[in-house]
């Protein structure tokens, strides 16, 4: 709800949006440069998250769409690793040829996110942004080790995905890559029948080192490590306003033994 003069409190939506100032930079620099200089910018790409936002009466000052920001759009492959920019769509990425022969599992998992509306014009890097804990990408990127690339007003930085969402990132950092780390025949399974209470992803490497992701509708992605193909030790402790913690260990244990069991078979 919103308090407008002389009408009261009105339900807010895109119709009740402020006049706000609209930029197209073409440049990752321009883009940065409008989003510090802006009092409350958004940066837009495909969009997809905006209704939601001005519902929950999000009011920016500056809309910064970077979609037309070529350097964001590319998938390739390099020293560092399999680099996807941030304005790939869940469509565009799940179906690259690069994102599937590198990382095939994690393909099929990111085939599975959204509906089909919400997969031809998201990108991977507005669902990392959103900073949202219902939202899968960070969950599927953390259990793969992938990094955050941003440009901010004092240069390029990376984080890890898993800090993406409770970083304190300075005022224009823009995301314009995520970068999935050199490849080690990585197996990947994700499984997400119970979402929204609990989804999880794993990931494990030819010499059983990995890394288990579990996250609820409310709380950040949990990233602990294993080796061996042997569960981790420490368990996992979700403060979920839904489901009790000893419910979600629980779950999560039954999970992971059927996801090392699928990844395991030949």
């Amino acid at each position: 709800m919103r308090l407008v003069e002389d009408c009261g409190y009105i339900a807010t939506s895109f119709r009740t949006l402020t006049p706000c100032r609209a930029h197209r930079p073409l440049s990752v620099d321009d883009a940065v440069a409008a989003a510090v200089t802006a009092d409350v910018p958004c940066v837009v790409a495909g969009g997809s998250d905006l209704p939601a936002k001005f519902n929950a009466g999000f009011t920016p000052t500056d809309l910064i769409d970077v979609s037309g920001i070529g350097e964001l759009k590319v998938v390739e492959q390099d020293a560092v690793g399999l680099v996807i920019g941030a304005c790939v769509t869940h469509y565009e990425g799940a179906a690259h040829p690069l994102v599937r022969d590198y990382a095939p599992g994690f393909a099929a998992a990111w085939r599975k996110i959204a509906n089909v509306r919400i997969r031809f014009s998201a990108t991977i890097g507005g669902n990392l942004m959103a900073r949202c804990t219902r939202y899968e990408g960070a969950i599927l990127l953390s259990a793969l080790g992938a990094r955050a690339r941003l440009q901010g007003p004092s240069g390029a930085f990376e984080i890890p995905v898993e800090d993406v969402g409770t970083a304190d990132l300075a005022k224009g950092s823009l995301l314009t890559a995520v970068v999935l780390p050199p490849r080690r025949r990585l197996r990947f399974d994700y499984e997400r029948s119970m979402r929204p209470i609990m989804t999880q992803a794993v990931a494990v490497d030819d010499d059983g080192f990995g890394r288990v992701v579990t996250a609820t509708e409310f709380v950040p992605p949990a990233v602990r490590r294993f080796d061996g193909m042997r569960p981790p030790h420490d368990p996992i402790d979700l403060n979920d306003p839904v489901a009790s913690s000893s419910y979600l260990r629980r779950v999560s244990d039954v999970f992971l033994s059927r996801q090392l069991a699928r990844i395991a078979a030949p």
